[in-house]
């Protein structure tokens, strides 16, 4: 199995989900071979960085103005590399929009979010997919055209009113507060699209804090709640982030 880098901290709570994910999917991997002793799993390095520092850096559609947030999570990664990580993990959605900016220099494959989902979504026959995520991610093109790659319609939230109510729900999660906090996505979701829509529409929890708010279903790369269709993100990034460290 190749050693793998998890970039992790932003925030801390999802990063152990995939630590978690990882080394359980190894576990179920291993479970019917033949072997001596514990059952192998993957060396991992984690590199937690600062939330408070990323977020309070994040750019804007100002000319430069991504410069110090890319210059943090690449030196990050770096980092991963020099202690032997022969795959990268971001457990993180955000990232995955600047990944030409801050996988300057980097050798290590990295684990796309978007194929990990796409490949997902493929596989189960979704078509259309509502992304719940940070502002950063859901106000740019990227995970849209990274669907489309896999025949996938993506869309946001149609509203920025909607879009700050979601962006209330991820800071408490990123706080680690959790009560009520499936109920108000439950809410927001039938916000933004009809009922009717619903029935052929998957939402995609592509903040990887989201998921923690539905307690009992952490392990589950696709649930429903309350009548509402879900994909978790980090299930999705994490098996198939140790899926590549099996080959």
């Amino acid at each position: 199995m190749k050693k793998i880098g998890i970039l992790g901290g932003i925030g801390w709570p999802s990063t152990m989900e995939y630590y978690r994910l990882i080394c359980e999917a190894s576990q179920l991997y291993h479970n019917n071979k033949e072997f001596s002793g514990p059952i192998p799993m993957p060396e991992i390095s984690i590199e937690s960085l600062n939330m408070n520092f990323s977020v309070n850096n994040r750019g804007s559609s100002q000319p430069g103005s991504w410069y110090k947030w890319d210059s943090y999570l690449n030196a990050a990664i770096k980092r991963l590399e020099h202690s032997g990580a022969e795959l990268i993990v971001i457990a993180s959605v955000t990232p995955h929009g600047r990944l030409n900016e801050i996988l300057e220099g980097i050798n290590a494959p990295v684990v796309s979010v978007y194929e990990s989902i796409g490949a997902h979504c493929n596989e189960k026959g979704i078509k259309n997919l509502l992304v719940f995520g940070t502002m950063p991610t859901m106000n740019s093109p990227a995970f849209i055209c990274g669907m489309e790659e896999f025949g996938v319609k993506a869309f946001y939230p149609p509203t920025v009113e909607l879009k700050e109510s979601l962006l209330k729900v991820i800071e408490r999660l990123y706080q680690g507060k959790t009560d009520g906090t499936s109920l108000a996505i439950n809410e927001i979701a039938r916000s933004c699209i009809s009922s009717d829509l619903l029935d052929n529409t998957v939402i995609c929890l592509g903040c990887t804090e989201l998921p923690l708010a539905f307690e009992g279903f952490n392990d589950m790369p696709s649930f429903e709640s309350s009548g509402i269709k879900y994909l978790n993100s980090t299930v999705v990034h994490a098996l198939a982030a140790f899926k590549e460290c099996a080959k």
